[in-house]
């Protein structure tokens, strides 16, 4: 039997900063995430996912959620360590553990039932079911509960760079194929592109949003020029594909609408009142 050794630690402190650093890689990361959803593991994995989900599934909305994100899970550290990102090289070790401490934490959290569970408790739990099983070695140090809000933040980010990495892989290998999906992918970008320019242009910067903020600029500067690139190819391809800056803010156009409505009320009230008086008259 194969023997997996997976070494992986986490500096608990100053988790912000380094999960944040991570996100300049996050395009390999999500492509290997993707790729782990078809990795085969050990059959005992499924029975100790099963275990896993019997004794700790009232944590989550949906018992059976439990055995998912274990698999899912176990499918990850596999395809990271194939790719040797947590052994042979410490600063690549350090890239795999905080994409992992994201991961946990953007899965658990999105499926546990109550707010106050601790992901690092539930993980715990997890990991008690799956370590040194079946010649699979698997010591871990390196998760902790994400900030909530700093979690949502990452999760914006996220999901630019999952519309993004599926965008790239379109433009560099299969664009005549796809180019209908170059206007679903790109307009999927918007309303996280909106959120986040809310967030960067509220006039509260702190540190944590102004690294957000620097990350989300990295982005942008990303998806330029993918845009640039698909320019390139004529108009019958850019038509296509959403410019960030073309993207419709809801936001502003809610706002528009709630501010028209309540600056009506007082005339409306005055109208009324006119009416009201004409009609006794």
């Amino acid at each position: 039997m194969k023997k997996l050794y997976i070494f992986i630690y986490f500096i608990k402190s100053n988790i912000f900063i380094t999960c944040y650093l991570n996100i300049i890689h996050i395009e390999n990361y999500i492509e290997k995430a993707n790729r782990a959803e078809s990795t085969d593991i050990s059959t005992t994995f499924h029975n100790e996912c099963n275990s896993f989900m019997n004794s700790s599934g009232s944590f989550f909305t949906v018992k059976e959620t439990a055995k998912i994100i274990c698999e899912r899970l176990l499918k990850l550290f596999v395809s990271l360590n194939d790719h040797k990102c947590n052994i042979e090289s410490n600063l690549e070790n350090k890239k795999c553990s905080e994409f992992l401490n994201y991961w946990v934490n953007f899965k658990l959290r999105k499926s546990m039932k109550y707010e106050d569970y601790s992901v690092r408790h539930v993980y715990d739990l997890l990991e008690s079911q799956i370590t040194g099983v079946d010649g699979y070695n698997i010591y871990l140090n390196l998760i902790c509960d994400i900030n909530k809000d700093d979690l949502y933040k990452m999760n914006i980010l996220y999901r630019l760079y999952e519309n993004y990495t599926e965008l790239n892989d379109i433009i560099e290998t299969k664009l005549d194929e796809n180019k209908g999906s170059l206007l679903t992918l790109s307009t999927a970008c918007c309303p996280d592109y909106n959120e986040a320019n809310y967030i960067c242009n509220s006039g509260n910067i702190n540190n944590n949003i102004g690294t957000f903020c620097d990350k989300f600029n990295e982005f942008k500067s990303k998806y330029d020029d993918l845009y640039q690139k698909v320019a390139q190819k004529g108009d019958d391809y850019s038509n296509n594909f959403i410019k960030l800056e073309e993207c419709p803010n809801t936001k502003i156009i809610t706002t528009a609408v709630t501010g028209s409505i309540i600056g009506l009320m007082p005339l409306l009230g005055v109208l009324y009142k006119v009416s009201e008086l004409n009609i006794k008259l």
